[in-house]
C-alpha cells in the first residue's frame, strides 16, 4: 500500500469515528432536549445567563452541545479531504 493510500485510509477510518461520535452526542442533547421540554437554543440562553439551575444534566447539556461543535468542525475538515 502507497503512503497515499494509508493516509487516505487514515483519514477515512477517522472520519468514521467523528461521524460516531457527533451522532452519540446528537443523540444525547435530543434525549435532553425531550426531558427537559425545550430546545437546545432556548437552553444555552438560560443557561449562559445563569437562569436555569445547576441540575447536573444542564452542565452535561452544555458539554455535549460544545463538543458536538467542536466534533462537527473535525468531521468537516475531514471530509474536505477526503473528497
Amino acid at each position: 500500500m502507497t503512503i497515499a493510500a494509508e493516509v487516505k485510509e487514515s483519514l477515512e477510518r477517522e472520519y468514521n469515528i467523528s461521524f460516531k461520535v457527533t451522532s452519540f452526542y446528537k443523540k444525547q442533547i435530543k434525549k435532553l432536549e425531550k426531558k427537559h421540554l425545550m430546545g437546545t437554543g432556548t437552553f444555552l440562553e438560560r443557561f449562559e445567563a445563569g437562569t436555569i439551575g445547576d441540575d447536573m444534566d444542564f452542565f452535561d447539556w452544555y458539554s455535549f452541545h460544545k463538543l458536538l461543535i467542536s466534533w462537527t468542525k473535525t468531521q468537516n475538515a475531514l471530509r474536505s479531504f477526503l473528497k
